[in-house]
C-alpha cells in the first residue's frame, strides 16, 4: 500500500499586503559623549506568565459539530475538537500544510478509493477516555443517524462519497453496508464510490468539524427518549475536548474561555495558553475595545477605514465568499422576475465599486461567483480565477455595463407591457452599511433606468428572517451570500445545484447538475483540465442565468496589536487565514 506523501499547499500572497510589526528597543542609560563606554541596551524581561489571546465573536449556539450552523460555531468547535487530520500554516515554507493529528499519519490508499487511517497511540478526551477507531465510526454513524437528522451529515457523501453515506442517512441500507469500518482499535477504513482526488479526502478529515470524534458517553447521555436529538455539548458541563483547547468558561452571548489541555498533541503548533472570546456583535464596538486594549484584533470596514488606511498594523484579508442580491426568479407574485433580460440588466446595471469601495471601502467587487480564495491546483497553488478558463468567462472589469444593461432592461420593459416595473429588495435590519448598500442600488438602477419605467423598494428584516423568507421564495431581491471551499470549488458548487436544500435563490438546471456531478463524483474527478473547463462552464451558466447578483467579496482590513506576532507578515493564507492561533503573543 503506498503512503500519500505530505501535502503542501502554496498559497498566493493577498493583493495589499502591509506590516503589522511595529519595532521597538530598550532605552539606553545616558552617556557623557566620550568620557564613558555607551551603556548595553537593557532588555525587557520575557512575560513568563500564561500567553493570552483577547478575541470578539457572535453568539455560540451549540458545540455540537454535527448541528453547528454558523461560521462562529465552526471556528469555536476548531478550538475544542481534534480530528484525524489538522491544517496548519509552515512558517518555514511560507506555506500551508496538512499533517497528522488524530492519526499518526496522513492517510494511505491504492486506488483512491479505499483509504486507511491509523489512530496513534494515546489519543484521549481530557477526561482520559480513549478515543479508538471505533470511536470515530460511532461518531460518523451519528453523523449519518436518520432519526437525528443532522444538518451537517451532507460531508459524507457530499464533499467525498462515502459508499451508502445517504443512503443510510435516508433509511435505505443498514450501518454494516456503509463504507466506515473500524477494522480494529487502531485502523479507520473509508471505502468511497469512486476514485477520489487526495485533496478532496484530505479537506474533508482536517480541522475540528463534522469529522471531529464525539464524546459516545456524553452524547447518548444527552440524547432524547426517541432519539430524535440530543444536547450534547450545548452547556458546559456536557462540551468535552479532544484538541488543544477545553472551554472553561461559557456564559451566552456574553464570553468563553479556553485554556491550552496540557497533553495537547499540537499545544507545541498553538501558541496561546488562553484564548478569551467575548461575544460583541457591532463591528465598532470591536474596533472601541481594540483601541482600548481589551481586544487582539478587530475589523476595520465602512467609515472606520478612513483613519486606519495608513496604519502599519493593518493587513487585508481575502475571503471566500460573494455577496449581493438573491433573485426570485420563480416569482409569481412579481412574474417579471422570470424575465432574463431583466435579470441580466440589473446584473450589467449597477456600479459595484460605489457599494464595494463606496459603502464598505476595502471590500473586492465581484461579477463572479467563485471567490478569488479556491484553488484548482493545491500543488502548485493556481487559483480558480487565475486560470485561462476563469478569465474567459468573466464579464470586463466590475461588470459595470450601463448600455448594454439599458438593452436588456429595455427589452423586459417592452415584456412587462410597457408597464413601470416594481422591486422590493431585502436588506439586514439594524446593519447599516447593509441598509446603505440597499440605497445604492436604489439609486443606481433608478437613475439608469429611469424612475418612470423602474421603481425600487427596500425593507428591512433581521438576517434569519431574510433567508427564511428565500427559502420559502416569498421575496423578490434580497441581500445574501454563499462561501466556497478553498480547495474544492466544485463541491461548492453544490448550492447552485437542484436538490440543494434551503435555497436562496430559484436557479435548476440538469446540464449545471451534470456537470456538479461528472466533477465532484464522476468521470472528470482525475482529469485536471477538464474539470477546470467543468467549473468555469457552470459558472458561466450562472452568469447567463443570474440567480444571484454578485457584487462584492469581503475583503475587510483587519487590524492586530503589537503584542500578537503573525507569522505570516501579514499574507492572508486560504483554509487558516492570518494563523492567528500560531502567532506569538509578546506582552
Amino acid at each position: 500500500m503506498k503512503t500519500s506523501k505530505k501535502l503542501l499547499l502554496l498559497v498566493l500572497v493577498v493583493a495589499m499586503t502591509m506590516s503589522i510589526f511595529a519595532t521597538g528597543c530598550g532605552k539606553g542609560k545616558d552617556v557623557n559623549d566620550e568620557q564613558e563606554e555607551p551603556a548595553a541596551t537593557e532588555e525587557k524581561p520575557e512575560s513568563t506568565g500564561p500567553k493570552v489571546l483577547r478575541l470578539a465573536g457572535m453568539p455560540a449556539t451549540t458545540f455540537n459539530p454535527h448541528t453547528s450552523d454558523s461560521a462562529e460555531d465552526s471556528e469555536l468547535i476548531s478550538y475544542i475538537y481534534g480530528a484525524l487530520l489538522d491544517l496548519v500554516y509552515n512558517p518555514d515554507e511560507d506555506k500551508v500544510e496538512f499533517i497528522p493529528y488524530h492519526a499518526e499519519a496522513l492517510p494511505e490508499t491504492e486506488d483512491n478509493i479505499v483509504w486507511t487511517f491509523k489512530i496513534r497511540d494515546g489519543v484521549q478526551w481530557t477526561d482520559g477516555t480513549p478515543i479508538t477507531a471505533e470511536d470515530y465510526e460511532y461518531s460518523f454513524k451519528m453523523l449519518l443517524d436518520k432519526n437525528l437528522a443532522n444538518r451537517n451529515a451532507f460531508v459524507l457523501w457530499d464533499n467525498i462519497p462515502v459508499v451508502n453515506a445517504e443512503e443510510y442517512f435516508k433509511g435505505e441500507v443498514e450501518w454494516e453496508e456503509v463504507g466506515i469500518k473500524a477494522l480494529d482499535e487502531k485502523t479507520l477504513e473509508i471505502t468511497l464510490n469512486t476514485a477520489m482526488p487526495e485533496i478532496d479526502v484530505l479537506s474533508t478529515f482536517a480541522g475540528g468539524g463534522a469529522t471531529s470524534p464525539v464524546h459516545k458517553e456524553l452524547y447518548e447521555a444527552g440524547m432524547n427518549e426517541d432519539r430524535t436529538e440530543t444536547d450534547y455539548a450545548t452547556k458546559l458541563e456536557n462540551v468535552p475536548s479532544c484538541g488543544t483547547y477545553k472551554l472553561t468558561e461559557w456564559i451566552r452571548d456574553q464570553h468563553r474561555v479556553f485554556e491550552k489541555n496540557e497533553d495537547a498533541i499540537l499545544g507545541d503548533i498553538y501558541k496561546p495558553d488562553k484564548i478569551e472570546s467575548k461575544v460583541i456583535t457591532e463591528s465598532a464596538t470591536r474596533l472601541q475595545l481594540f483601541e482600548n486594549g481589551e481586544l487582539d484584533t478587530a475589523v476595520v470596514s465602512g467609515s472606520e477605514y478612513d483613519k486606519y488606511q495608513e496604519d502599519p498594523r493593518v493587513v487585508f484579508q481575502e475571503r471566500n465568499t460573494v455577496w449581493g442580491f438573491f433573485i426570485n426568479s420563480e416569482s409569481e407574485k412579481n412574474p417579471i422576475l422570470q424575465n432574463n433580460d431583466l435579470r441580466k440588466a440589473l446584473f450589467y446595471g449597477i456600479d459595484r465599486d460605489k457599494i464595494s469601495k463606496g459603502v464598505f471601502k476595502v471590500y473586492e467587487s465581484t461579477p463572479y461567483y467563485i471567490s478569488s480564495i479556491p484553488m484548482v491546483d493545491y500543488e502548485n497553488g493556481t487559483k480558480y480565477r487565475d486560470t485561462e478558463e476563469a478569465k474567459a468567462i468573466r464579464p470586463e472589469g466590475s461588470g459595470f455595463d450601463p448600455e448594454l444593461a439599458k438593452e436588456y432592461f429595455e427589452k423586459a420593459y417592452e415584456a412587462n407591457g410597457n408597464k413601470k416595473i416594481e422591486i422590493e429588495i431585502i436588506y439586514f435590519e439594524a446593519q447599516e452599511t447593509m441598509k446603505r448598500m440597499t440605497e445604492v442600488a436604489e439609486e443606481e438602477y433608478e437613475n439608469l433606468f429611469g424612475q418612470d419605467k423602474l421603481d425600487i423598494k427596500l425593507r428591512a428584516m433581521p438576517p434569519q428572517a431574510a433567508y427564511d423568507a428565500y427559502r420559502d421564495g416569498d421575496f423578490d431581491m434580497g441581500i445574501g451570500a454563499y462561501t466556497q471551499s478553498a480547495f474544492n470549488p466544485w463541491g461548492s458548487m453544490f448550492v447552485w445545484t437542484t436538490d440543494f436544500p434551503n435555497k436562496s435563490h430559484r436557479f435548476a438546471s440538469e446540464e449545471f447538475d451534470e456537470l456538479y456531478q461528472r466533477t465532484t463524483q464522476g468521470d472528470l474527478l482525475l482529469d485536471p483540465k477538464g474539470r477546470i473547463e467543468a467549473l468555469a462552464e457552470m459558472e458561466a451558466m450562472l452568469i447567463d442565468y443570474v440567480p444571484q447578483i454578485p457584487i462584492f467579496q469581503n475583503n475587510n482590513a483587519q487590524v492586530f496589536a503589537d503584542r500578537i506576532k503573525i507569522l505570516t507578515n501579514g499574507k492572508y493564507m486560504p483554509a487558516v487565514g492570518f494563523a492567528i492561533l500560531q502567532a506569538d503573543i509578546v506582552d
